[in-house]
């Protein structure tokens, strides 16, 4: 549904994006995740038509974004990081104006908008003036006026910056929502709340495209950099060192913590934690040596991508 290749973006000196190269399948929601300054922005600027790039194609539907801009453009649905919102008109009649800019029929104009009304919770408020209304139905204006002619392509900057924690799970479950009707690409720097949104992740660092990774993928990452804290007993320090390195490759790492609760405690990341498990307590038996607790760290996503870029 999206196609891009060998995307660049200079502004003269500055390099903002170079050489980026990526798809994204019908229906699925996909986050941009950066730091500020990455390129997330500007790459969804040149995405939407609103920049031209340096170098590169992108292809929305199998529709140039350069060379056929009004067909690519017909399929997409945009909410910046600031929504275009008029503070003056309510709800519904904000969601009229843009529907006639989309050129939507006057036939179906009005049911359009009751249904983005009904899929963004809007209802309620529909006659409220914009100006009234809080950041989190703010945003939710901003994802109707997205949504509305059923975009095949919806591509949102930042959705949830700013929002506090009950509107962020409100957003994020809209989000969700669209999956699988729409094609979603987000890009946010808070990470642990894409997580729960997306289908699939692409790291961007300084301009460049680092790694995609699928939920599955990241998940395993997560697993493989999380770290075991491991408590035994039955044997001094030394001998219990010695014991856990037997079982560990050696590309693992194996870290004293120390002693706690008359337990000898240490920090073990390995690369096959499942095997190492299923080793480990068959080879405790056997030695004699008990196994007083094992706790897996939790490990956040901002690891997951420090270690990316």
């Amino acid at each position: 549904m999206i196609q891009v290749s060998n995307l660049s973006k200079f502004y003269g000196e500055k390099r903002a994006i170079t050489g980026l190269n990526f798809k994204l399948e019908k229906g699925e929601v996909v986050g941009l995740l950066g730091l500020n300054g990455a390129g997330k922005t500007t790459t969804l600027r040149i995405l939407t038509g609103y920049l031209i790039p340096s170098a590169g194609d992108a292809q929305i539907d199998g529709k140039s974004i350069f060379e056929h801009p009004l067909e690519a453009k017909q399929k997409i649905g945009y909410l910046p990081e600031s929504p275009p919102l008029y503070e003056d008109l309510s709800v519904e009649d904000y969601l009229k104006f843009v529907s006639r800019l989309k050129k939507i029929e006057e036939s179906k104009l009005n049911g359009e908008i009751d249904r983005v009304l009904q899929k963004t919770n809007l209802s309620e408020v529909k006659d409220r003036l914009i100006s009234t209304l809080s950041l989190g139905f703010r945003k939710r204006v901003g994802i109707a006026q997205a949504i509305l002619g059923n975009p095949a392509v919806v591509i949102m900057d930042e959705p949830i910056s700013g929002l506090d924690p009950k509107q962020i799970v409100e957003i994020r479950n809209l989000i969700r929502s669209l999956a699988g009707e729409h094609t979603v690409l987000i890009s946010s720097h808070i990470l642990s709340e894409i997580y729960k949104t997306c289908d699939k992740f692409l790291f961007l660092h300084k301009g460049s495209l680092r790694q995609q990774l699928s939920l599955k993928q990241l998940e395993e990452e997560m697993s493989r950099v999380a770290g075991w804290e491991i408590g035994l007993s039955g044997r001094g320090k030394e001998e219990l060192e010695n014991f856990l390195r037997s079982q560990l490759s050696p590309e693992d790492n194996l870290q004293y913590l120390g002693v706690q609760n008359e337990e000898t405690v240490f920090l073990i990341k390995a690369r096959e934690p499942k095997s190492f498990k299923e080793k480990l307590f068959t080879s405790a038996i056997a030695s004699g040596i008990q196994i007083e607790s094992l706790k897996k760290q939790e490990v956040s996503l901002e690891q997951i991508f420090m270690e990316k870029i």
